[in-house]
């Protein structure tokens, strides 16, 4: 596939020893966004145009549709016509975008043959959004992951542990570490390291098959060494929560973090590419 040389591929920054580093120019180095929302078609096109400049790979899901909320719990009719959306912005950008399919595990046997419609009809990598429906430990969500295992979908479960409790269904840091002992065979983007690092750096720890969403939240100075201390670098992708928050403000996340230039190429680009990686037509796409 290819794609324009973008001028980010030729900024500089300064690595923690005062090393220049820059960026290559092979298409398969592009940053890959884990966590992208289509909100509103303004959003949505500022977001494009954004992805064309910083030479940027959306992974895109639709949780709303246009003036409307998010439903904690989304009807059937609801989640199809989001990833109608999503489908429908994914075949107009096959460069920018990597469609994510949202669904509602408490379906049952209709969340399985929505996911199993779409995945047939998408040439290309693609993956699965999972919100506040069902924790993602509960048994109702196993026949979702057992497709996801089957097509090699990585899966972004929006994960959060809140100080005044979770919304009912909401996945906390306990229930992600519980479900990826439960689907060994499914790789997890962990939503927003769930949002307290300090809680999620003890739970993450040991687990070949999470990469740690840093989407979300604010720039804090610290937060990202620490996931890359003591979880790995290996296991840390780049994640804005876009277009909520600014692509910008969440890869200061990682340009401005003390850790090495290998450990920044992982995270923006190099995690992500091999989740997505062990599905078929990835190996064409990315190359």
């Amino acid at each position: 596939m290819k794609r324009r040389k973008s001028e980010i591929h030729f900024l500089q920054w300064e690595s923690p020893t005062g090393d220049a580093v820059r960026k290559d120019t092979d298409p398969r180095s592009m940053i890959i966004d884990v966590h992208v929302h289509i909100r509103s078609k303004p959003m949505l096109a500022r977001a494009l145009r954004q992805a064309e400049q910083l030479d940027m790979l959306l992974c895109l899901n639709s949780i709303n549709l246009e003036g409307s909320s998010s439903p904690n719990f989304p009807s059937r009719e609801f989640v199809s016509r989001c990833n109608d959306q999503t489908a429908q912005v994914a075949a107009a950008h096959p460069d920018r975008v990597i469609p994510m399919w949202y669904l509602n595990p408490a379906h049952g046997q209709f969340a399985v043959d929505e996911l199993e419609r779409r995945v047939k009809s998408h040439r290309g990598p693609q993956g699965v959004k999972l919100w506040t429906a069902v924790k993602a430990n509960d048994p109702r969500a196993d026949a979702v992951f057992a497709t996801c295992a089957a097509y090699r979908l990585p899966v972004l479960q929006h994960t959060w542990l809140e100080v005044t409790g979770n919304l009912p269904g909401e996945t906390d840091s306990f229930d992600m570490r519980a479900a990826a002992l439960r689907h060994p065979n499914v790789n997890f983007f962990w939503g927003h390291a769930s949002g307290d690092v300090e809680y999620t750096v003890k739970l993450a720890g040991g687990l070949p098959n999470i990469y740690l969403d840093i989407g979300g939240c604010e720039a804090t100075n610290g937060y990202t060494e620490m996931l890359v201390k003591y979880v790995g670098a290996e296991h840390v992708v780049q994640g804005s929560d876009g277009t909520g928050r600014s692509f910008t403000s969440q890869l200061a996340k990682v340009y401005a973090a003390d850790i090495s230039p290998e450990e920044k190429e992982n995270i923006l680009y190099k995690n992500a590419r091999a989740a997505f990686a062990q599905q078929p037509h990835s190996q064409t796409f990315f190359a």
